[in-house]
């Protein structure tokens, strides 16, 4: 492709629409982090394929938002054009916005397809031209007449998610967001984001790679709801289901024409942070905004927080998981010692064959990081659809990888040697461990926010004067997307308790750019341990079964108390994997989860 050909059409476009500039987002109307190929503007104007960026274009300049986990990786995909890289979540940032408030002239237009970015994000970009008396112009679907080739949305089978899987029915989760609406003084809600319609509706399709959810958006009044998605997805016995639990079905391009269709004295909750800007604008136009509550969706914090029958579920996709992973791991040194080449793509392709045997298997959760040497030092590294790097007998192997299973979602990552390691590697692999296990057993008062827990997985890091530019934790969906909130655990502050029923990513790394990467990532689920009279104190669980290599450890920096969660860990993980594995594969593991000896 040639990016700044694309550019420079793009560039004359600006023209006869009188712009000053234009803004590119990387999402869609959903507000989704994976997208169909069909909202790959992004990626389409640059070449940038990462998950989080936003392309600025003017007259002189393309400059291309990323933050720290993709930096190493924007420069590489963005060289040879003329993109530069504006780099967010560092000291001295300046984000987009403001750079055009900075470099725009008086009165500038700012071009901008309003059905892929948030009402949220359009409002601070207008607040930032105020200065200059600038606006912005609203053209959905902007790139549409120079992407001759683009491809149409998907149209793939919704299907429901029975009970026996989510735990709750449509119908009660229904009732109780009606109460939470009601409360609120509102008559409706309006919901765009996809894994929110997909758990409220207890349905699932396949319309977006890794994410099992349907394009679709849903309006829920006092007494009806409405799902609106393509209708050739819907069969005779899924609408029969969706209509027994008070569930309609509409066109999704009729979703214009239902909100037009609302009585004037309608009060609409809608999250301005994930609705796009087209249909808020559209709403307010037709309501006023007196009628519209901009306020968190509540969808995302219930679907958060894990039902007794999702949990159960969510072990048993651990289990399976941890079955392929280790199984996995086997293979590939079973593979490496016998003298066979492997690149990185082949190890990626087994390891997902190996799950798609699982029980209730139903794909990737995302495209896996496999990443060898001084690729692992990008934290979310693709070889894509190229072989990747030759597998060597030495340094470090790292893959992150999960699977979708009908009772739970997985992300796990773990980073192995290959042969021989240096000492530099070594340091980073303990040093991170020690953050995994300071988080892991973190105990904690009922309030507690997930910045509050960072420090203690980098504090190991920072000690040794390192760190790692990506978030320590995120959200994890019950079947459903990988990445999740409303909670996380990171340095930047989200005013979200951790709560029971939460399950949360803990993923320490350390990264060394043109040397290695290392990052250890199990999942953990928030309990309650203890009530007193000092409060109610939570804790984790972790829910991850996949053994944690100790050949490449330093000793000496581990203290007793972390080789003892280490050897009950690894042995947790041998007593529960072992009957489900061959004799061969048994022994295997018994020698890799071997006990540490505790000073």
């Amino acid at each position: 492709m040639d990016i700044n050909k694309r550019v420079r059409q793009l560039r004359s476009l600006m023209q006869e629409y009188g712009w000053d500039a234009v803004v590119v987002s990387g999402t869609d109307p959903h507000n989704s982090e994976y997208l169909p190929e069909r909202w790959q503007q992004r990626k389409w104007i640059s070449g940038f394929t990462g998950s989080y960026g936003t392309v600025v274009i003017t007259d002189t300049h393309a400059g291309l938002w990323t933050d720290t986990r993709y930096f190493i990786q924007a420069r590489l995909e963005l060289e040879g054009t003329e993109f530069e890289i504006h780099p967010l979540r560092v000291p001295q940032a300046v984000d987009y916005p403001r750079w055009l408030a900075d470099n725009m002239p008086p009165g500038a237009v700012v071009g901008i397809d309003g059905g892929c970015m948030s009402f949220r994000e359009v409002q601070a970009l207008q607040e930032a031209l105020i200065p200059l008396h600038g606006s912005v112009d609203n053209k959905n679907d902007l790139l549409n007449t120079l992407w001759t080739d683009r491809p149409a949305l998907p149209v793939t089978p919704v299907f429901v998610l029975e009970k026996e899987y989510s735990g709750l029915d449509a119908k009660d989760k229904l009732e109780g967001l009606r109460e939470t609406i009601g409360r609120a003084g509102c008559t409706h809600i309006l919901l765009n984001g996809l894994d929110q319609i997909a758990w409220l509706f207890n349905i699932r399709s396949h319309d977006i790679p890794y994410n099992p959810v349907a394009i679709s958006y849903a309006l829920i009044g006092t007494e009806e709801a409405t799902f609106f998605t393509t209708p050739g997805k819907i069969n005779a016995d899924v609408k029969q289901a969706l209509n027994t639990r008070g569930i309609g079905t509409a066109p999704y391009a009729s979703l214009a024409q239902a909100l037009q269709e609302l009585p004037k004295d309608s009060v609409i909750m809608a999250d301005g942070n994930t609705l796009n800007y087209s249909t808020f604008t559209q709403l307010s136009a037709h309501l006023g905004l007196e009628n519209i509550r901009d306020i968190p969706s509540p969808v995302i914090l219930k679907k958060a927080i894990k039902n007794p029958i999702e949990i159960n579920g969510f072990r048993k996709a651990f289990l399976s998981d941890g079955i392929a992973m280790e199984r996995f791991f086997f293979w590939l040194e079973t593979e490496l010692e016998a003298g066979k080449t492997l690149t990185e793509q082949d190890a990626s392709k087994k390891l997902s064959w190996i799950r798609s045997l699982s029980e209730n298997a139903m794909g990737d959760s995302f495209q896996y990081i496999s990443a060898y040497g001084p690729n692992a030092a990008l934290p979310h590294y693709s070889h894509g659809t190229k072989a990747g790097s030759l597998l060597e007998k030495k340094g470090l192997y790292l893959i992150d990888s999960g699977g979708q299973y009908v009772s739970g979602t997985t992300d796990i990552t773990r980073t192995i040697p290959l042969g021989p390691v240096s000492q530099t590697e070594r340091e980073d692999y303990t040093i991170a461990l020690k953050g995994m296990v300071a988080l892991s057993t973190a105990v904690f008062l009922a309030g507690t926010k997930g910045t509050h827990l960072d420090m203690l997985a980098r504090e190991p890091l920072w000690k040794h004067f390192r760190n790692y530019g990506h978030g320590t934790g995120h959200g994890i969906g019950h079947f459903l997307c990988v990445h999740e909130g409303p909670q996380d655990i990171r340095m930047t502050w989200k005013d979200q308790d951790l709560l029971p029923g939460m399950l949360t990513s803990n993923e320490p790394g350390l990264y060394r750019e043109g040397s290695h990467g290392v990052r250890h990532e199990n999942i953990l689920l928030c309990n309650v341990l203890k009530e007193n009279e000092f409060g109610q104190w939570l804790g984790f669980e972790t829910m991850t079964l996949c053994h944690i290599d100790t050949s490449p450890l330093l000793p000496a920096l581990l203290d007793s108390s972390e080789i003892v969660w280490l050897n009950a860990y690894n042995r947790h993980v041998f007593d529960t994997l072992s009957p489900f594995l061959t004799f061969t594969e048994s022994a295997w593991l018994k020698q890799k989860t071997a006990p540490l000896p505790v000073p």
